[in-house]
C-alpha cells in the first residue's frame, strides 16, 4: 500500500493482512500505533478493502479495549484526512512544502534560528491524525508540545473500596436526588476508557516519530497495587518519558494519603521526572464536585514540602469547573507562594489571564515564572476555539507585560523541560 504524499521519512506501510492481524492481536494497551498509519493510506480502494476485512471482527471481539481499537481503525478508514498546506516529516513534524529539500525521503533535521523563542504547549492530548494535530501546532506557532497519557480503568469502580467511596461521595451531591447511583456509575465507567484513551506506549510512539517537537508524559494509576505501580514506573523509564500525568479523581486516589506517593516522589527525584496533576473538577460525571475532591491541589501540600526538588504542575490551575469556575484557584496560588516547586498550567482556563484581579493575585503569590501556556488540545476545537486563537490571545493580553508573556508562552516550560 502507498502512503499519502504528505508523509515523508516513514517506513513503508505494512501489508493489509499484517494490519488486520495487528489490530486484532496486538497487546490491548497499544491503541494508536497502527491506527495512525491508517489515516495515511493513499488509495481509496486499499481503505475499502481494510474496512471489509475489519468490520466482521467489531462485534465478535470480546475485549472492550480491542473493540475500541477497531472502532478507531474504522473511523480512520472512513474519514481519511489530507491537506496540501503541510507535509509531515518524521523526526520533525509539520512543515510547509517549500521547507522540504527536493527529492528527500528522510525526516528533516530542525535548525532553530538565532534568538529563537519557543512556544511550548504543556498540556496536549494526542487524539487526532498526525497531519491535523501537527499542522494545527505549526499554524499556531507552537514549537514544542507536551503530550499526555491517561492511565484510567473502567473496572476500578467495581472494586468494593472504590465503589463504597464513590457512593458515599455521591450521596452528598444534589444530583443524587435526580439520578440513581447505578446510573451514575455507568457514566463514570464510560468516561474512564473512551475511544480516544492514550497509553504510555502510544505517547512514546508519537515522541519517537517527532522527537524534535514532542515531549511525552506517562501516567500511572495509583489506586492499583504496588506491583502494578512499580511495573508502570519501570515502563515510563524504559519509554524515556519526561513526566507523569495523574488524574486523582478518575484514578480514585487521594494524594495526601495514598501509600504509593513516597515511591513516586523518590522515583521523580532520582529520574528528574515532572509531576503533572489534574486539579479542579473533571469532565463528564466528575463535574460533580463531590466526586472530584481528590483533585484538590491542597492534597499535594505535604509532598511539595517534603520533596522541594520535584516539580509539581497543577493542570488547569486548580480552576476547572463548569459549575464553579475558578473552584480551587486560590489553593494553587497559596501553595505557589509557599513552595517554589509548584507550577500551574492554563489548560481549559486561559480566561484566568483576562481577569485583571487574577493577574494581580498571581504576581503577589506564585509569580509569572511558574505559569505555563497550555491548550488542552483538542478540547478547545469542540467549542470552536483554535490553537491560533489561544496563542494570539495570550500575545495580545492587555494585563501582562511583554516579559511575562514570553515566560508564559514558552520560557518557563523550556527551562522546566530543559529545552535549552
Amino acid at each position: 500500500m502507498q502512503r499519502a504524499d504528505q508523509y515523508i521519512g516513514f517506513a513503508p506501510l505494512a501489508d493489509k493482512s499484517v494490519i488486520v492481524e495487528s489490530l486484532l492481536n496486538d497487546p490491548p494497551d497499544i491503541r494508536w500505533r497502527v491506527v495512525r498509519d491508517l489515516f495515511q493510506i493513499k488509495k481509496r480502494r486499499d481503505r475499502e478493502e481494510l474496512i471489509d476485512a475489519l468490520q466482521p471482527h467489531l462485534l465478535a471481539s470480546e475485549d472492550f479495549r480491542v473493540k475500541y481499537r477497531l472502532n478507531l481503525a474504522l473511523q480512520a478508514l472512513h474519514h481519511p484526512l489530507t491537506t496540501t498546506d503541510y507535509v509531515i516529516a518524521r523526526g520533525r513534524g509539520a512543515l510547509y512544502p517549500t521547507e522540504v529539500p527536493a527529492g528527500t525521503d528522510d525526516g528533516c533535521p530542525a535548525q532553530a534560528p538565532p534568538g529563537f523563542l519557543p512556544v511550548v504547549d504543556f498540556h496536549i492530548h494526542p487524539k487526532t491524525p498526525d497531519i491535523k494535530f501537527l499542522g494545527d501546532m505549526r499554524a499556531a506557532g507552537v514549537s514544542h508540545g507536551v503530550i499526555l497519557a491517561t492511565d484510567t480503568d473502567p473496572t476500578d469502580p467495581d472494586r468494593p473500596g472504590i465503589r463504597q467511596k464513590l457512593k458515599a461521595a455521591y450521596a452528598a451531591a444534589s444530583q443524587a436526588a435526580r439520578m440513581p447511583f447505578e446510573s451514575l456509575l455507568k457514566h463514570i465507567k464510560a468516561s474512564l476508557y473512551s475511544p480516544t484513551h492514550v497509553t504510555n506506549k502510544d505517547v512514546a510512539d508519537w515522541v519517537n516519530d517527532y522527537p524534535q517537537t514532542l515531549i511525552g508524559f506517562g501516567s500511572v494509576n495509583l489506586s492499583k497495587d504496588r506491583d502494578y505501580v512499580e511495573r508502570t514506573l519501570t515502563e515510563i523509564t524504559r519509554l524515556k518519558l519526561a513526566g507523569i500525568k495523574f488524574l486523582p479523581h478518575a484514578q480514585f486516589f487521594n494524594p495526601a494519603t495514598n501509600d504509593h506517593m513516597g515511591m513516586v516522589f523518590d522515583y521523580c527525584r532520582q529520574s528528574g521526572a515532572i509531576i503533572l496533576s489534574h486539579s479542579g473538577c473533571g469532565p463528564g460525571p466528575f463535574e460533580i464536585v463531590e466526586l472530584s475532591r481528590n483533585s484538590r491541589p491542597n492534597r499535594w501540600e505535604s509532598w511539595a514540602r517534603k520533596y522541594p526538588d520535584v516539580p509539581i504542575v497543577f493542570a488547569h490551575f486548580g480552576a476547572y469547573s463548569q459549575e464553579i469556575p475558578g473552584i480551587w484557584l486560590f489553593e494553587v496560588l497559596e501553595m505557589g507562594k509557599k513552595y517554589s516547586n509548584i507550577y500551574a498550567d492554563l489548560a481549559a482556563v486561559e480566561w484566568l489571564l483576562d481577569r485583571e484581579i487574577v493577574v494581580q493575585e498571581i504576581r503577589k503569590t506564585i509569580g509569572f515564572d511558574r505559569i505555563l501556556f497550555a491548550s488542552d488540545y483538542p478540547l478547545p476545537l469542540k467549542a470552536g476555539v483554535s490553537w491560533i486563537y489561544l496563542v494570539s490571545a495570550l500575545r495580545a493580553n492587555m494585563h501582562l507585560t511583554q516579559k511575562e508573556k514570553r515566560k508564559v508562552l514558552g520560557g518557563n516550560a523550556a527551562r522546566l523541560l530543559g529545552l535549552g
